[in-house]
């Protein structure tokens, strides 16, 4: 037998958007077929719809958008400010000045487990980020290489963008919990009901194909490949160190 297989897409890096635009139109392709599968997968499609529901509502309280719209903006900054520094770290490492090739070379040793950072869920980044800067702030010898290579006003800039990042988000949750759950402590069982609804859908059309579950299946899995390419970042220079472990 020809097993079919979904194609690989890690459901809980996606943005929360882009969580929900993946269910609804998973669910708009189903809905339409349900009485061509089975209970199991029936059920299965259920549950995406309440919980993807009510992940939905709690996106769309007023309010609530405008706000997500300024953090996706102030994540925006601080990764583009990490860019910059990393950048300037790579030039000098390149270049003829000795005194900021050393200054760099330590200063990319410092980063290396940070460097991906940017990668990272906002909130973790966030308080990576703060360890990070923790350390550098605590070690005289760093600041003085920062200097050396003209980046200390940089990881000042940074550091005041990852605060008031952190500011807003305390605020946003702060405000959810006034109002009921917050639309990202709802990601997860939306992306639990997601997986186990693709789980279904695989196993039905293994183990009792139809033409309804194949055309099903491939119109899930090229939306499966479409949001695989939205979720896939790669750093600014192609250089990829070991990733800090994460702190959530």
């Amino acid at each position: 037998m020809d097993e079919k297989q979904f194609s690989t897409l890690y459901v809980a890096r996606l943005k929360i958007n882009d969580l929900y635009s993946l269910n609804n139109s998973t669910i708009e392709y189903a809905k339409p077929v349900v009485a061509g599968f089975g209970v199991v997968a029936a059920a299965a499609l259920t549950n995406l719809e309440t919980d993807n529901a009510a992940m939905g509502t709690q996106m769309n309280k007023s309010g609530q958008g405008t706000i997500n719209k300024q953090l996706a903006n102030l994540d925006a900054d601080r990764d583009d400010r990490f860019a910059e520094i990393k950048r300037n770290i790579n030039t000098d490492l390149k270049g003829r000045d000795e005194a900021k090739k050393t200054a760099a070379q330590n200063l990319k040793n410092f980063f290396k487990p940070y460097w991906n950072v940017d990668t990272k869920p906002m909130n973790t980044e966030t308080g990576v980020f703060k360890e990070m800067l923790q350390k550098y702030n605590a070690n005289e010898a760093l600041k003085a290489d920062a200097a050396t290579i003209g980046i200390a006003d940089m990881i000042t800039g940074l550091e005041t963008a990852n605060d008031e990042f952190d500011t807003l988000y305390k605020e946003r949750d702060s405000e959810d919990a006034q109002d009921g759950p917050s639309a990202t402590s709802l990601k997860a069982p939306a992306v639990k009901s997601y997986e186990q609804f693709c789980t279904a859908i695989e196993q039905a059309v293994n183990f009792a194909p139809s033409d309804v579950l194949t055309t099903l299946f491939g119109q899930m899995d090229e939306l499966r490949k479409t949001y695989a390419a939205l979720n896939g970042r790669k750093s600014d220079d192609g250089d990829t160190p070991d990733e800090t472990t994460e702190t959530e």
